[in-house]
């Protein structure tokens, strides 16, 4: 089971970092679509519920953290009038 948040921590590092605009927070639909062919199969209940959060939010977190890595590896432009 921590092998699954661990891909999808990975997944949303990697769109976080590669992906352009708004293609970043694809990741976040992995989860979702996972959820809904559970419940469509099995049916529901909370722990998918519980499980579910935790995957969006550590998805969430990786989107961000990719982000961030993404704006560090691009240099900084100066400002006209600053030497």
């Amino acid at each position: 089971m921590i092998v699954a948040f661990v891909l999808f921590f990975l997944a949303g590092l990697g769109f976080g970092y590669a992906a352009a605009g708004r293609w970043k927070w694809l990741p976040i639909a992995f989860p979702l679509l996972l959820a809904l062919f559970t419940v469509l199969k099995d049916g529901g209940d909370g722990v998918l519920l519980v499980r579910l959060v935790i995957a969006l939010v550590v998805t969430a977190i990786g989107v961000v953290a990719g982000t961030m890595l993404a704006s560090e590896e691009q240099p900084r432009r100066a400002e006209p009038g600053w030497r």
